[in-house]
């Protein structure tokens, strides 16, 4: 996750960072359609719902670059690229440069679903920092490398984590998140202590969004339909 940018925000949403029709040649936009049936109103969560997320994603990854044109390098931070947004789900592509990570953070009770699109991505878990207290430094629990073509699913009732790309590598992933998440909590490496941030966005479908309100391209997208 990544804060709000901290540079002036517009008091509007310009129209390319709204909502738009699917590109019929897109088969990222394709994977949306697919992935609606399966999380509306919470159906991930039931059933074998979960596995069949997560062999869609891992089906695109593993054949697909219809995402190539959302890459969005950057030298300050990973970038968050906003693709699809409805009431049951959001999609997003984060795209690493070597040596940087996500903070320590959680997902506000919401399911995430992580597939590598390129490089190799690793994932650490932590204790929930909520239960086992502040004031020393978070110990890191399973280590886990994610190759292209792997899925990786995380909850609150799993562990708290962060995501970086491997040593000397960059890496671009794809983030399935039901539903939303606008705010989560971020924590100090060296204290556990959380803060609530609200989580921006660098892109909208390749337009910049860089001194826009993410609260307003969220209600630009409200009424969006998986």
């Amino acid at each position: 996750m990544t804060p709000t940018n901290e540079t002036p925000c517009t008091s509007s949403v310009p129209a390319p960072l709204g909502p738009r029709d699917r590109e019929p040649d897109c088969t990222l936009d394709a994977l949306t359609l697919q992935l609606a049936p399966l999380l509306k109103d919470g159906a991930g969560r039931r059933g074998g719902g979960s596995a069949k997320v997560a062999a869609l994603l891992r089906e695109y990854a593993g054949a697909e670059d219809s995402w190539r044109r959302y890459v969005n390098y950057r030298d300050d931070t990973y970038s968050r690229n906003l693709i699809w947004r409805c009431g049951d789900f959001e999609l997003l592509i984060l795209c690493w440069n070597e040596g940087q990570a996500s903070p320590i953070h959680d997902h506000s009770g919401q399911q995430c679903w992580m597939a590598v699109l390129d490089g190799e991505l690793e994932e650490v878990h932590f204790p929930d920092l909520g239960e086992s207290g502040h004031g020393a430094p978070p110990v890191p629990g399973r280590i886990k490398a994610f190759p292209q073509g792997g899925v990786a699913f995380i909850d609150d009732d799993i562990a708290l984590h962060l995501v970086r790309p491997k040593a000397g590598q960059q890496g671009v992933s794809l983030h399935l998140y039901s539903s939303p998440i606008d705010t989560c909590r971020v924590f100090c490496p060296e204290s556990g202590v959380p803060t609530a941030i609200c989580a921006g966005y660098h892109t909208v479908r390749g337009e910049p969004a860089e001194g826009v309100d993410p609260e307003l391209i969220r209600a630009a997208w409200s009424g969006s339909k998986g």
